[in-house]
C-alpha cells in the first residue's frame, strides 16, 4: 500500500505527538519543566539564564552598540512592514503589477511538504537567535530574565524568553525599545549573513533544476528524471536561467521531440500540451546554482535550500515581527512612544493600532486567496 506525501506527513505527525505524550506520562516530564498536552508542548528552563548573563556581560560595549543600531533597524522595519502590506493591497487592483500572495504557513496547503525539513531547521535557527537576542538585551538593561524555553503547537515551533514584566514596564522608554527591537534586528542581520553565504558558496545559475515533475508528464514518463535533477541544455541550447528556459519553450509546439542534456544523461522527450495550449515538459523549474566547494550534488542541493530557507524565514520574521499587531514586538514598539505623548484614550489608541494592522493582514490574505487560490509554493 502506497501513501501520498500528505498522508505520510499526517501519520508521522500523529505518531510524533502520540509518542511524546506517552513519554511525558511514563517519565513524568512535568517534573523537569515540560508541559505536554495533545498537539502541544512547552519546555521552560532557568538553565540558560546564567548563559545569557555571561553573554550579555562579555563585550558589553559591543552589545550596547548593536542594541542602539537595532533600535534604528526596528523603526525602519516597522515603516517597511506597514508600507509593504499597504502597497501590496494597492497592487491587487493595479493591472500592470502583480501583488505578492500573503498566506499563513499551512503544510500541504500553502507550503509543499518537501520543504518542511528545510522550513523546520530555518525556524529553529531564526527563532532561537531571535529570543536569545531579546534575552541579552533584557540583561543589558538590567531587566531580569525569569525563564527561557521552547514550545510547539501542532507543527508550529516557537522559542521564548520570559522577562520580569514589572521590571520591564519600569525601565526607561529607550531601554524597552532597545529590548523590543533586538529580535528583529538580529533576524535582519541573520538574513544578510545567510544571503552572503548563498552568494559566496554558490555560483551563478548554470541550469534548470527540477523542483517537481507533473505526474505522468513527459519528463516523468519518458526520462525518469526526478526532483533536484538538472537540465543544462535543450536541443544544444544552453538554458542557464529560468528566463532562458521560458524563452526557449515559448517558441515550441506540443508534440515536438526535444533532446535534453541533464545531470542524469541525455534524453529525448516529446512535449505535451499545457492548459493554455503551450508546449510543456511537465516540470516545475527552479534555478540551479552549482556549489563553489565542489560538493556532491545532493549535499550541495540540501545545503543551498537550508541556507535559502534560513535567509527567507529570517527576513520574513524581521519584517512581520515589527508590524504593530499583538503579539508581535512591533505593537509595543509603536505604542510605548505614543503612550508618552497622549494623556487620554490610551486603550482606544492601542486598539486602533491593532485594528489597522490586523485589517492590513486580513485583507492581504483574503485578496490572495481570491486571486491566487491555495497554491502551495
Amino acid at each position: 500500500m502506497s501513501f501520498t506525501p500528505e498522508l505520510t506527513f499526517l501519520l508521522a505527525l500523529v505518531a510524533f505527538w502520540a509518542v511524546l505524550y506517552a513519554l511525558s506520562r511514563v517519565f513524568h516530564l512535568e517534573k523537569r519543566g515540560w508541559d505536554v498536552k495533545p498537539a502541544f508542548f512547552m519546555y521552560k528552563s532557568k538553565g540558560l539564564n546564567s548563559f545569557i548573563d555571561r553573554l550579555a556581560n562579555k563585550r558589553r560595549f559591543m552589545w550596547l552598540t548593536f542594541s542602539n543600531i537595532g533600535l534604528a533597524f526596528g523603526v525602519g522595519l516597522m515603516i517597511f512592514s506597514l508600507y509593504f502590506f499597504a502597497n501590496n493591497l494597492v497592487r491587487f487592483f493595479t493591472p500592470t503589477v502583480q501583488a505578492a500572495p500573503v498566506f499563513p504557513v499551512l503544510p500541504g496547503l500553502t507550503i509543499r511538504l518537501y520543504w518542511m525539513p528545510y522550513f523546520f531547521v530555518a525556524v529553529a535557527v531564526v527563532f532561537l537567535s531571535h529570543e536569545l537576542a531579546h534575552g541579552v538585551a533584557f540583561r543589558l538593561e538590567n531587566i531580569p530574565v525569569l525563564s527561557t524555553g521552547v514550545a510547539m503547537v501542532l507543527v508550529f515551533f516557537a522559542a521564548f524568553v520570559e522577562q520580569d514584566e514589572k521590571e520591564f514596564e519600569k525601565a526607561s522608554l529607550l531601554a524597552r525599545l532597545r529590548a523590543l527591537g533586538a529580535g528583529s534586528a538580529t533576524n535582519l542581520v541573520t538574513a544578510l549573513l545567510f544571503l552572503l553565504l548563498l552568494e559566496g558558496l554558490f555560483a551563478a545559475p548554470a541550469g534548470i533544476m527540477i523542483q517537481e515533475t507533473l505526474p505522468n508528464g513527459p519528463l516523468e514518463r519518458e526520462t525518469g528524471l526526478r526532483q533536484w535533477d538538472v537540465i543544462y541544455q535543450i536541443d544544444g541550447t544552453r538554458v542557464p536561467t529560468l528566463e532562458d528556459f521560458y524563452e526557449f519553450m515559448e517558441n515550441k509546439t506540443p508534440g515536438v521531440v526535444l533532446a535534453l542534456y541533464t545531470s542524469k544523461g541525455n534524453f529525448n522527450v516529446t512535449t505535451a500540451e499545457g492548459s493554455e495550449g503551450q508546449a510543456i515538459l511537465g516540470l516545475h523549474p527552479t534555478a540551479y546554482r552549482p556549489s563553489r566547494l565542489g560538493l556532491e550534488h545532493n549535499m550541495a542541493v540540501n545545503l543551498y535550500w537550508t541556507l535559502f530557507w534560513v535567509h527567507l524565514i529570517a527576513l520574513s520574521l524581521a519584517i512581520f515581527n515589527m508590524l504593530p499587531l499583538y503579539p508581535f514586538d512591533g505593537e509595543r514598539f509603536l505604542y510605548y512612544p505614543l503612550a508618552g505623548l497622549i494623556t487620554k484614550h490610551k486603550r482606544e489608541v492601542r486598539g486602533a493600532i491593532n485594528a489597522v494592522s490586523l485589517g492590513l493582514i486580513a485583507l492581504n490574505m483574503f485578496l490572495s486567496l481570491w486571486k491566487y487560490g491555495l497554491r502551495p509554493i
